[in-house]
C-alpha cells in the first residue's frame, strides 16, 4: 500500500517546475515546448528534461506534428493513480482502524 507514495505519479508532483508544468497544461490543455517555457521561468532545456519524465511516467502524452512535438496531461492515466493511491491509503487506514466512519 505504501508502494503507492513511491508511484512515479506522486514523484511528478513533489517537484515545483513539474507541478507547474502539469498547471499550465491542465489550464491551458495541449502545448509545444516553446509556448510552455514562454510561461514559465525555468530554461527551456530544464522543462524539456521535467516533460520527458512525466511523459515517462506515463502523465503526459507526447504528439509530434512536424518539427514540433505537442504535450498534454493524460487525464486518465493522472486520474487512476490518484484513484488507486486513494483505495490503497483508505485499505492502509482501515487495516490499521485509524479511518473513522463518516
Amino acid at each position: 500500500m505504501v508502494k503507492t507514495l513511491d508511484s512515479k505519479m506522486f514523484k511528478a508532483l513533489t517537484d515545483p517546475t513539474r507541478t507547474q508544468i502539469l498547471r499550465f497544461l491542465l489550464l491551458h490543455g495541449r502545448a509545444d515546448i516553446s509556448t510552455i517555457a514562454e510561461n514559465l521561468p525555468q530554461d527551456r532545456s530544464v522543462i524539456s528534461r521535467h516533460l520527458n519524465m512525466m511523459a515517462e511516467a506515463g502523465l503526459l502524452t507526447a504528439e509530434k506534428e512536424t518539427r514540433h512535438r505537442f504535450y498534454m496531461l493524460n487525464g486518465a492515466i493522472f486520474l487512476q493513480e490518484f484513484e488507486t493511491a486513494v483505495a490503497n491509503l483508505k485499505t492502509c487506514l482501515n487495516e490499521r482502524g485509524e479511518l473513522s466512519a463518516r
